[in-house]
Parts: C-alpha cells; structure tokens; sequence
C-alpha cells in the first residue's frame, strides 16, 4: 500500500471531492463515479468555519429544481457535534435562493436574523462563505451527495456496562490480496476479523475483491471504512468529507454498510488523530456523525474499555517486523479485566504467511476456555451480545 505511484496520489487529491455522488454506473465497481441526474434533492455536507458553526457540520438537503409550487428545497437535517450532541444550526432560518441556481440563499429568522450562504460549484464541491449581517465573512465549502446518503447517519451506540470479560479483535488492513490466505487460517480457528478496506483499492491488482468481501462477511467476518484511496496526505475539507462520507457512500452502494471508520495511518496534520483536540473539532463532528466508531491513535490501546474510546480506538500492531516477544506483552495487556484491545495485522508485510499461526491458537484456545471473546466488529468491543441485538434492532427502525 506504501508503494502509490505518484499518479495515483494525484488524482486522487484531484477527484477526491468531484466524483462521491452515487453508485457505479459500469461493471467495474472501481469504475470512478458518473454524475448522475435524479430528480428530487441532493445531501450537502458543509463546513462554515466561523463563529458558533466552526466546530459543527451542517447537513443540507438542498433541491435540484424548483418544486410543483415553485420552491427549492433547503432542509437543514441534524449532525452531531463531536461530543455526540444533536446541533442542527440552521433550523431556525427559512432559506430563500437567489439564483435559479440556487448557488446562493438569503437565510431569515424569526427574529429578524438574515444571513447569506453563497458558494461555486465545481464537480460536486460547494466553495464560498456565510455572510452574517455585519458584514463578517466565515468561509465555507461544501460536498455533495446522493439524497440516499442521509441513510448512513450513524445511530448511537449505548453506553457500555461493566464487564470483566476483555475483547479481543484482529483487524486487517487495506484489503490486500494477502488477506485472503490470511482468513484462511483465521476461519480454520474458527476466528473472525474486521477488514478494514480502501474502498478505491479493491479490485486492483494485488487486492482483494467486492465479491471476496460480500463473502467473508456472509462467513461472519465484518467489512468497515479505511477511507477511499489511503492516501499520503494532509488535505483537510472536502478532501476529508470524500475521503470518510464518500466511502461509506461506496460500500453501501456494494452492499456492504458499514458504521465504522479506520483512519489510515498515512494521514497527517489535521487529520491524524493522535490527541483529544483533533477530534473535539468539526472533523470529531462529522465521524460522530457517520460512525458509531473511529479507529485512530488518539486513545492507547491499553486502556480500560469505556465509551469515551469510541471515537479515537487505538491498537496494538503485531505484524510490520514487530516481535514475538512484543506481541506476547500486548497479549498479556489485552487478558487484564474489562479491556479491549484491537490486533492489527498487515497481511503483506507478514515475514512468512504462517509467521502468526502461533498467535493465532493462542487466542483461540483463550476463546475455547472463555477467557476472552472474541469480536469480528469494533462495536462488539463496546457491547454486550444483549446490547449488540438491541442496537441491531434499533438501527433497523432508524
């Protein structure tokens, strides 16, 4: 995965925010995504970087066209802040467009309040600023999604109860052909794992594929979020919302939801969290939004299980020329009582395919004794089986 051609990092940075609409309209499910035209509305997620809206998202549905009475839809629907609080900024105003194409909308409310929201679009990019009434300018971008996307706002999780039993889960990631072999070994342990899976990579050369993934979770493994292309980069905005929004949209179309991210560990800056403040920001806002669960480096993986984990999990890698010894230690961190340790592996960057077999038995003759359970999502490592079903059941309604 760390060997991209200079191209592919390119155009990435260039397409990133222009082609996260809908799903693939070739048969190739890597094919880049074809600007569709549906009647109807379209989901907006925007980012207005001033005053009380810096630390949110806004969620707009905004219309494509006129309605039988004349009016373009612009419904502000509600986000979360990073925190988990509902915000919804811009309910209180009713939005009137200045232009027939709705680029530009005059915002009042009841109290006499008036605001200007006007951008340039660019593939499906929003570009420009807030005005308030003073004057003050706060700008402002935008990305554009099908109208089907506000299907994939996450539901909370609920909040964990005491248990002494630790979790143990094996994630594999960036979705290498390696892997394959890999579950082998796991499925003949009758052990699972979470894949976490670029979604712009599958289907290359030395990857794995849509059907290899629909699969393995058909067998009881799980499939979740490691942004689109798992770039080198430190672009922000709507390099950020494609790279996280844009995927989910991308599974979903392949029919594989999923309500968790895992940050690449080639993101820099702003966007490789490593500390509370990086997420108690619009970027925390926007994954709390869309995932129950950020897997990131902003919580250590040794850490007592606690809901506050859910958005910054952490790991312990045991693959990448770490030792057996180091791998032994983590081992015992993850058995101490009411822990929950994720294991990462990069099946291509194994010694040999068999270099964790032993690593291997000895969780699942821990899973045999009832020593630990063992999880195939990271959600499982917050809930309980009753929990799990409930939630289940719940997001179903949502």
């Amino acid at each position: 995965m760390w060997q991209r051609n200079i191209w592919v990092l390119a155009l990435g940075l260039s397409v990133a925010c222009l082609d996260v609409v809908t799903v693939p309209t070739s048969d190739s499910p890597s094919a880049p995504l074809a600007s569709p035209q549906p009647l109807g509305e379209h989901l907006w997620v925007f980012h207005i970087a001033g005053g009380p809206y810096a630390a949110h998202i806004q969620l707009l549905a905004i219309g494509d066209g006129n309605d039988a009475h004349g009016r373009r839809v612009f419904r502000p629907i509600t986000s979360r802040a990073w925190d988990g609080t509902p915000t919804n900024d811009l309910v209180r105003f009713q939005a009137t467009p200045d232009d027939s194409a709705a680029s530009s909308w005059t915002l009042h409310s009841e109290g006499g309040e008036v605001l200007r929201l006007a951008y340039d679009i660019t593939g499906d990019t929003a570009t420009g600023a807030l005005t308030l009434a003073d004057g003050t300018h706060y700008p402002a971008f935008g990305v554009r999604f099908d109208s089907a996307a506000v299907g994939l706002i996450a539901p909370t999780l609920p909040r964990i109860g005491y248990d002494s039993l630790p979790r143990v889960m094996i994630r594999l990631d960036d979705g290498s052909a390696s892997n394959r072999d890999f579950i082998g070994r796991l499925e003949a342990r009758a052990l699972t794992a979470e894949l976490a899976i670029p979604t712009r990579l599958v289907e290359r050369t030395g990857y794995v594929t849509w059907d290899d993934l629909r699969g393995w979770r058909a067998s009881g493994m799980s499939v979740v979020l490691h942004s689109r292309y798992h770039l080198w980069t430190g672009a922000d905005a709507q390099h950020f919302v494609a790279e996280t929004v844009g995927g989910f949209v991308e599974m979903a179309a392949q029919g594989l939801p999923s309500r968790v991210f895992v940050q690449p560990g080639t993101w820099t800056d702003s966007i490789y969290f490593d500390s509370p403040a990086k997420i108690h920001t619009w970027r925390g806002a926007l994954l709390r939004t869309f995932t129950t669960v950020s897997e990131s480096y902003v919580y250590p993986s040794y850490l007592t299980r606690a809901d506050s984990l859910e958005q910054g999990l952490s790991h312990a890698t045991i693959s990448d020329g770490q030792s057996d010894q180091s791998t032994r230690s983590a081992w015992q961190l993850a058995l101490r009582p009411n822990h929950a340790t994720v294991f990462l592996v990069h099946t291509f960057r194994l010694q040999s395919p068999d270099q964790l077999d032993w690593f291997l038995d000895l969780v699942a003759e821990a899973k045999a004794r009832g020593v630990v359970r063992v999880v195939a999502n990271s959600e499982d490592l917050f809930l309980s089986p009753q929990q799990r079903s409930q939630h289940r059941e719940r997001a179903s309604l949502q």
